[in-house]
């Protein structure tokens, strides 16, 4: 799998992002490692954004097939878990 890094800005705050790139889906599209990262980081960093798409000030989101970080270090981490 790879990891595409951006940055991105949401509500004029940084974040930094990381688009995974898988090699397979399953049928229907779903992809058990996407979900395993969203888990995990609802473990490690705490809950997302609570309407689903873009409360301001959250430390990360899941959104636009994208993970959002607003700390590097988050990202990081995420990158040492999932590279």
């Amino acid at each position: 799998m790879e990891l595409t890094q951006d940055e991105g800005r949401v509500y004029g705050a940084r974040y930094y992002t990381l688009q995974p790139w898988f090699e397979w889906w399953t049928p229907g599209g779903y992809n058990t490692t996407w979900n395993d990262m969203v888990v995990w980081c609802v473990e490690t960093y705490g809950p997302s954004s609570v309407d689903g798409v873009w409360t301001p000030g959250m430390r990360w989101y899941v959104n636009n097939a994208k993970f959002w970080f607003r700390d590097k270090n988050d990202m990081a981490y995420f990158l040492l878990r999932w590279s």
